[in-house]
């Protein structure tokens, strides 16, 4: 979520110095400020190049402004609550923002310092404390890293007038970014261009998504949430619906998945083919030999007597 506030702790001077916004947003922590392409820059210095940052703004006008991002819980857990990624996601986030002024500027042509905090406390507008389930200033519970960014309303001047002397440019002046203006798209008139404040949450919310691959659902984004809220009841049911069915088809699609993550039965129950031998030469069956019958052992007969020839017949 993309929020561009208009009051609170620190924004009762914009007309003045940022160095009451800067000297709450130490609270946390101190230091560790970045910028488009600068790391951990003190606070003293955040404020030096903000305040000097003007021109042409009357006493009265709005020297700077304040832009919160505040991923969700189920955003900040798809990364991690990483601070690397939360300062790509604010670089990204402000690109967005120079865009959405209509004017071919990016984010370079800004100024702007942000720092990522890392917890936060119950308030008015939350709806535990107004029915006093919990107390005002109670640390919130889960994953809760946002970033504050303090964004000057000049352009960078130090740009705009290296590209005027080299001829890339023939503005007489620099641009006055105001994201709190009610002009949208203008095309006529005297203000030209304006800031979609609707438009920049869809985008920043677009940024986050692109860049860390997050597949957000309907009841996430910025439109539900708006129409929930400012929607006719047609709107709203119509949109009802439509979260249910991508509920569902999400729901289809993670079983589909599922079931074909599984192993089948009947192959888990099949038994492993046997590998077939090499075939081998068939050789001629050779026949036994049949045995051989037996014979019982010879009977070795007694020798017949020899008749004695030296004797006569008997009488």
């Amino acid at each position: 979520m993309a929020k561009i506030p208009s009051s609170g702790a620190g924004l009762s001077q914009r007309s003045g110095s940022c160095e009451g916004l800067v000297a709450y947003l130490e609270k946390e922590v101190q230091g560790q400020w970045f910028g488009l392409d600068r790391e951990d820059v003190p606070a003293a210095e955040v404020v030096a190049t903000l305040d000097r940052n003007k021109r042409n703004l009357n006493r009265d006008a709005d020297k700077y402004y304040q832009v919160v991002l505040a991923p969700s819980q189920a955003e900040l857990r798809h990364i991690g609550s990483d601070p690397e990624k939360l300062r790509a996601y604010t670089r990204a986030a402000m690109e967005q923002y120079a865009a959405n002024f209509g004017k071919d500027i990016e984010g370079r042509d800004l100024v702007y310092f942000a720092k990522v905090e890392h917890e936060r406390s119950t308030g008015p507008a939350d709806r535990a404390v107004q029915v006093g389930d919990v107390a005002r200033g109670q640390a919130k519970e889960g994953p809760q890293a946002h970033v504050h960014v303090i964004v000057s309303r000049t352009e960078n001047l130090a740009r705009y007038t290296e590209r005027k002397k080299s001829g890339e440019l023939d503005r007489k002046n620099p641009f006055h970014l105001s994201p709190l203006t009610n002009h949208k798209d203008t095309q006529r008139g005297v203000v030209q261009g304006g800031f979609e404040r609707k438009q920049f949450s869809e985008r920043v919310e677009q940024a986050f998504d692109q860049a860390f691959a997050y597949e957000r659902p309907l009841t996430e984004t910025f439109r539900y949430a708006h129409t929930m809220k400012h929607g006719t009841p047609e709107q709203c049911a119509a949109l009802r619906v439509q979260a249910i069915q991508e509920q569902q088809a999400a729901q289809q699609r993670q079983a589909v998945q599922q079931v074909a993550a599984q192993p089948s039965v009947a192959t888990e129950q099949r038994p492993p083919l046997a590998v077939p031998a090499p075939a081998q030469a068939q050789q001629p069956a050779v026949q036994p030999e049949p045995p051989r019958p037996q014979l019982p052992p010879a009977v070795e007969q007694a020798p017949a007597p020899k008749k004695d020839r030296t004797q006569g017949p008997k009488m």
